[in-house]
């Protein structure tokens, strides 16, 4: 299981052609939109987990 912080997140995405903003993903986490972790203070996302979110109709393994 490969897990990053937002910077990472914000990379990952996009490397996929899925751009979207730091300020975006904070908000996102917020109105807990987007499946994430909090180690402390911290915030973490499973890339999975992540890939799944992005294509809902993917089937889960």
């Amino acid at each position: 299981m490969k897990r990053t912080d937002v910077k990472g997140l914000v990379e990952y995405l996009e490397n996929t052609g899925n751009k979207l903003s730091k300020s975006f993903i904070y908000k996102l986490v917020k109105e807990n939109k987007i499946p994430h972790k909090r180690v402390g203070s911290k915030i973490i996302f499973d890339i999975e987990t992540i890939e799944q979110w992005l294509d809902p109709e993917s089937e889960v393994s």
